[in-house]
């Protein structure tokens, strides 16, 4: 069966780490000070997680334009294609799928916006089963499907610096202040598009060590797992993951970098464990 004639834009968040054939990506910013930056073209990204790390002034960010989704949608069906699945960043980190779901009606049922619920590898995985499901001529419903079915699918489990999500709010100074005296690490974990609380664990390799055993606790240890690990600034950590997922008979698909823009939410020193049963892939 030949090619379906679709097209996929997808916000830079996902950060896929190479182009990919029949997509346009639309650019995240990172505001600092009166300045907007794209993330993936105007920012040095070693930079960025440097003056993160240094500066008490988090800065900003702010989603794609509308105009710039309606000009990548309509550069796709300009080259072709029937139809345009948007795949975006959870709704809860940005304003981007709000913004691109108002445009399905000014294209009359030829572009869908989809919201991913997560950032990063979630986002980049549905983006390649969707263009895998393009690939195979499926029909825009079942490509649509199987991007839902993949995203329902979806564990996350991540590690983040105390200090920042003290200085986002996402918890409290004194939390942050005892935490970090106690040399305590909060594990969160993604659900339904929002970030929740898993556990509070004691020392930063115990806490990467509870990652792997997060996943086995949602999907068994019978299912074959489909596993991508997400680091800001911290690569020396991903081995030691990766030892971990080896003590739990786990391999790492992918080791992707997160980008200036999550990690202006989520911060420096961000370890995190993307997974789906592989049955659910194509």
């Amino acid at each position: 069966m030949s090619r379906s004639k679709i097209g996929i834009v997808f916000d830079s968040s996902a950060y896929a780490p190479k182009p990919l054939e029949h997509t346009r990506v639309v650019e995240l910013r990172v505001n600092k000070g009166d300045r907007s930056y794209k993330e993936l073209t105007e920012i040095d990204w070693d930079e960025f997680y440097k003056d993160l790390r240094e500066k008490k002034q988090i800065p900003t960010t702010s989603a794609a334009s509308i105009e710039e989704v309606r000009s990548a949608i309509n550069e796709l069906l300009d080259e072709g294609n029937d139809n345009v699945i948007g795949i975006w960043l959870s709704k809860h980190f940005s304003v981007t799928f709000e913004e691109a779901k108002m445009l399905e009606s000014e294209f009359n049922g030829r572009f869908i916006a989809l919201d991913t619920k997560l950032v990063a590898a979630g986002p980049y995985r549905m983006i390649l089963e969707a263009l895998k499901a393009v690939d195979l001529g499926w029909t825009l419903d079942e490509v649509v499907n199987h991007v839902i079915k993949v995203r329902d699918a979806y564990q996350t489990i991540f590690l983040a610096s105390i200090e920042h999500l003290a200085k986002g709010g996402r918890i409290g100074k004194a939390q942050a202040l005892a935490g970090n005296l106690l040399h305590f690490q909060p594990l969160l974990f993604v659900d339904d598009g929002m970030v929740n609380s898993y556990k509070v664990v004691r020392g930063r390799k115990a806490a990467i060590k509870e990652m792997p055993k997060f996943m086995i606790k949602n999907f068994g240890h019978e299912q074959q797992l489909f596993l991508d690990i997400v680091w800001s600034d911290n690569f020396d950590e991903v081995s030691v993951l990766e030892e971990f997922l080896e003590e739990n008979a786990m391999k790492r698909q992918d080791v992707l970098r997160l980008g200036p823009v999550i990690g202006t939410h989520l911060g420096p020193d961000l370890l995190a464990l993307f997974g789906m049963p592989t049955k659910v892939m194509l």
